[in-house]
C-alpha cells in the first residue's frame, strides 16, 4: 500500500471512527468483564455439579493401566511418533519453538490493511493447513489408540531378578568368564553374604535367572519373538541342536509348521540370535555339561590335558574315545554276552554284571545304543574309536564352549561336593566320624562331640557359621583352625567345598542322636595307643595318610626323640593333631615315641602276609588298565599301559620312586595325601586292596616283574 492510499484509509477510519466508535474504557471493558465473568461462574457450576474427570490415584504397579495425554494434547504426542530417537528434539522443542516465534513476528510480518478473507488467502490459507494438521493429528491419535492393557505379569525373568537380585546387585551383574553361575546362585557366597536360592528357587528358574543375567538383551528378544508362544521354563536347558535348528530355519522348522512366526534368519542379526541362545542355554558350565555330556560321561571327564586342548576336543567332536581290543582280555563267550546286553539289556541279564565289570568305569550307567549284535561284537572285540561326539563348535557359542571348558576341567578334579566329602572323609571325621555322627572328643576325656549332621544342627547353623567354624577352629573344644588365614592347611575354596557337602545332609539326615559312647581310659600299651588312634592319621603300618609316614629314613632321621615326644604332646596347631598330652600320660607318649621308633625297619617291605613281591603284570598292571589307562595312555601326560611308562611318563615325573611308596606321586594320588593336583581316580579311592597292592609294590623296589 502507497503512501497515498494509506492516507485515505486512515482519514476514512477517523471519520468512521468518530460516527461509530465505542470507547475502549469504559464501554469495552465492561462488557469483557461481564463476559468472563458469566465463563467463570459457568465453570464454577460445571466443576460443582458434574466434576473434573479425575481417574484413580497414579499407581506404579499397575501394569494394566494405559496413560493418554488429554485430547487436546494429543496432537502433540502424535507428532512426537514421527520423530524417534535422537530426533524426538525436533518435535518437541524445534517445532513448537518455531510455531511460537511465527506468531510473534505476525504483527511484523502482515502490514495489510485489508480484513476480508479474500483478499488475505496466503495467510488464511497457512491458518487452514496448520488447523488441518492439528485436527489429522488428534484424529490419527484417537485411531492409533492402544486397546486397554490386560492385566499381566510383565517378564516373569525380568521380575524374578527384580525381586532377588537387583535389591543388592543393581540393574545388571558383570560376571566373569567360566563363572559356574547356577552353582553360585543355587549355594550362595555366604563369606559375601549372599545366601543359597536353591530352597526358593526351582532347577528352571535359576536356569532362567542365570541366563537372564548373562545374556539380558536374549531375554528381550525372547519377549519379542517367543513369548507369545512359549513360556522360558518350557526352553532353558533344553537340547542346544533343537534350538538352533528352530532358530536357524525359522517356519521350515518341523513344530513352527503351519505358524505364522517370522523367519528369524532374516528377522534376527547373528549377536542377536547368538544373545538369545546364550540366554536359553546360558553359559553356564555345570547345567550345559550336565545336559549335553553328563548322558555319556556321567559326573566328570577325566582330563589331564591343557584347557586349550580341551576345548579343540570339545569343538572339532567326532569319534574321539579309544575303546580296547576286548578280544585280548575277554573270552568269546563275554564278547557275545556284552554284545547282546548293548542290543537288548533286558533280555540278557548276565550281561549286566560284565558290563558293570569292565565297562561303566567310561560308559557309566548308560548302555551304548546299537541295532545290530554282529556290529556290536565286532566294535568291542576290536576297539577303537566307536563314540560320536557331536561337533559342539557349531552348536555352541564360544561363551558356552568357554563356560563348559572350565566347568569340565573342574569336573575332572571332582565337583564341588565331592571334593568336600574327600576333604571331609581328609581331615574331620577321625573326630566328628564318617557320617558327622559325632563320638568321644579326643582332645578332652570325658567330652562327647555333638553330631554335625543333624536336622537340628544344620538348620540352625548358616553357612557363614560353618565356614567360621572350619577356618578358624574351636580352640575350647580342641578343633584347631583349618583356615590358612589361621594357620590350617585348607583354601578358602576347599573350606566352600566341605560346606557344600555338610549342606548336602540337611535334604536326609544321616543321624539325629548322638550315638551312644561308653567312656573308657585310653589303652596301656603303646601298640594299641598307636592302633587306635595314630593309625587313623599315620596309617597302621606308620604309611602315612592324613599326617606324614613315620617309617621313612628321613622321618625318623630328622626328628630326635625329645621332638616327637613335644610334637605328640603338645600337637601342631596349624594340622588336625590336637595335643595328645591333655590325654595321655608322660610314659604312655615315652612308649609310643619307642613304638614309633620300630616302624622304620617296614619302611621297604611288603605288607604284613605278603610272602613276596606283588607281580607287575599280574597284579599291576590290571589294575591300571580297569582304571587308569582309559586317560592315561590317550590323554598325554602320564602313560600307565606298560611298565617303561608307568616308571618314566608324566609331567611331574618320575610318579614312582623304588623303595618309597611315601614320597612316590602315585602312591599320594591313590591315598588321597597328594600336594600336586587332585586324587586319582577322580570319581574315588580305588579299593582297599588294590592300593595296598601297588603301595606294596612300589615299597618292595617297584620290579618288572
Amino acid at each position: 500500500m502507497d503512501d497515498r492510499k494509506k492516507q485515505e484509509y486512515l482519514e476514512a477510519y477517523k471519520k468512521r471512527k468518530e460516527e461509530h466508535g465505542v470507547p475502549f474504557f469504559p464501554d469495552l471493558l465492561w462488557k469483557d468483564a461481564i463476559v468472563a465473568l458469566l465463563v467463570f461462574i459457568i465453570l464454577v457450576g460445571l466443576a460443582y455439579f458434574v466434576g473434573a474427570p479425575l481417574e484413580e490415584r497414579a499407581n506404579p504397579g499397575d501394569t494394566a493401566y494405559t496413560p493418554r495425554p488429554e485430547w487436546y494434547f494429543l496432537f502433540l504426542f502424535q507428532l512426537l511418533k514421527y520423530f524417534p530417537g535422537s530426533l524426538e528434539v525436533i518435535g518437541v522443542f524445534v517445532i513448537p519453538t518455531l510455531a511460537i516465534l511465527l506468531l510473534i513476528a505476525l504483527p511484523f510480518l502482515d502490514r495489510g490493511m485489508k480484513r476480508y478473507p479474500l483478499h488475505r488467502l496466503w495467510v488464511i490459507g497457512i491458518t487452514a493447513l496448520v488447523f488441518l494438521g492439528i485436527v489429522g493429528l488428534t484424529v490419527q491419535s484417537f485411531l492409533e489408540a492402544p486397546p486397554p492393557s490386560e492385566a499381566s505379569g510383565g517378564d516373569p525373568i525380568a521380575m524374578l531378578y527384580a525381586e532377588n537380585c537387583a535389591g543388592c546387585h543393581g540393574p545388571s551383574i558383570d560376571v566373569a568368564s567360566g563363572t559356574n553361575l547356577h552353582q553360585i546362585i543355587a549355594q550362595g557366597k555366604h563369606q559375601e553374604g549372599m545366601p543359597a536360592w536353591n530352597a526358593d528357587l526351582t532347577t528352571d528358574q535359576i536356569d532362567a535367572l542365570a541366563g537372564f543375567i548373562l545374556s539380558p538383551d536374549g531375554n528381550k528378544i525372547f519377549d519379542e519373538n517367543c513369548a507369545a508362544c512359549h513360556v522360558t521354563d518350557e526352553l532353558v536347558a533344553s537340547d542346544p541342536l533343537e534350538l538352533r535348528a528352530a532358530i536357524e530355519t525359522g517356519s521350515e522348522y518341523e513344530p513352527h509348521a503351519g505358524l505364522d512366526i517370522p523367519d528369524f534368519r532374516e528377522t534376527l542379526a547373528d549377536p542377536e540370535k547368538t544373545a538369545l541362545l546364550n540366554f536359553l542355554i546360558a553359559p553356564d558350565g555345570q547345567r550345559l555339561f550336565t545336559v549335553n555330556c553328563a548322558p555319556c560321561h556321567g559326573q566328570s571327564v577325566a582330563f589331564t590335558g591343557s584347557p586349550e586342548e580341551l576345548r579343540q576336543v570339545i569343538s572339532r567332536g567326532g569319534l574321539h574315545l579309544e575303546m580296547p581290543p576286548w578280544r585280548q582280555r575277554l573270552s568269546q563267550d563275554q564278547l557275545q554276552t556284552l554284545a547282546e546286553y548293548v542290543v537288548d539289556p533286558l533280555s540278557v541279564p548276565d550281561g549286566a554284571q560284565l558290563f558293570g565289570q569292565y565297562c561303566t568305569t567310561c560308559h557309566g550307567d548308560r548302555v551304548p545304543d546299537s541295532l545290530d549284535v554282529e556290529q556290536a561284537l565286532q566294535t568291542i572285540s576290536e576297539g577303537g574309536a566307536h563314540e560320536t561326539m557331536p561337533v559342539w563348535g557349531d552348536i555352541l557359542t564360544s561363551a558356552q564352549l568357554d563356560a563348559l571348558v572350565s566347568y569340565t576341567e573342574a569336573a575332572a578334579k571332582g565337583t564341588s561336593t565331592e571334593v568336600g566329602q574327600q576333604l571331609f572323609s581328609q581331615y574331620c571325621t577321625a573326630c566328628h566320624g564318617e557320617f558327622g555322627e559325632g563320638g568321644p572328643n579326643p582332645a578332652r576325656p570325658g567330652d562327647i562331640i555333638a553330631p554335625i549332621s543333624s536336622a537340628e544342627y544344620l538348620r540352625t547353623r548358616d553357612d557363614i557359621t560353618l565356614r567360621s567354624i572350619i577356618s578358624q577352629g574351636q580352640p575350647n573344644f580342641g578343633m584347631s583352625p583349618f583356615g590358612s588365614a589361621y594357620g590350617g592347611p585348607l583354601e578358602d575354596e576347599q573350606i566352600d567345598a566341605i560346606v557344600s557337602f555338610l549342606r548336602s545332609w540337611q535334604a536326609n539326615p544321616p543321624v539325629e542322636l548322638p550315638p551312644e559312647i561308653v567312656i573308657q581310659t585310653v589303652s596301656v600299651s603303646a601298640n594299641e595307643i598307636y592302633s587306635d588312634l595314630c593309625s587313623q592319621c599315620h596309617g597302621p603300618h606308620g604309611e602315612g595318610g592324613i599326617g606324614p609316614a613315620m617309617n621313612t629314613s628321613s622321618f625318623q632321621s630328622s626328628r630326635t626323640d625329645k621332638q616327637l615326644f613335644t610334637s605328640i604332646s603338645e600337637g601342631h596347631p596349624a594340622t588336625p593333631m590336637i595335643a595328645w598330652g591333655e590325654v595321655l600320660t608322660s610314659d604312655q607318649i615315652e612308649g609310643l615315641v619307642r613304638f614309633i621308633r620300630g616302624l622304620e625297619s617296614s619302611t621297604s617291605t611288603p605288607s604284613p602276609g605278603s610272602t613276596e613281591a606283588p607281580s607287575f603284570a599280574n597284579d599291576i598292571l590290571p589294575v591300571f588298565d580297569s582304571n587308569c589307562s582309559k586317560c592315561h595312555g590317550n590323554f598325554g601326560g602320564w602313560d600307565a599301559s606298560s611298565y617303561d611308562s608307568v616308571m618314566t611318563s608324566g609331567n611331574n615325573a618320575p610318579v614312582v620312586i623304588a623303595g618309597d611308596a611315601t614320597s612316590s606321586l602315585l602312591a599320594q594320588k591313590i591315598l588321597g595325601t597328594q600336594t600336586e593336583g587332585g586324587m586319582m581316580p577322580p570319581g574315588g579311592l580305588l579299593p582297599a586292596d588294590q592300593v595296598q597292592l601297588i603301595v606294596d609294590w612300589i615299597n618292595a623296589g617297584a620290579p618288572n616283574n
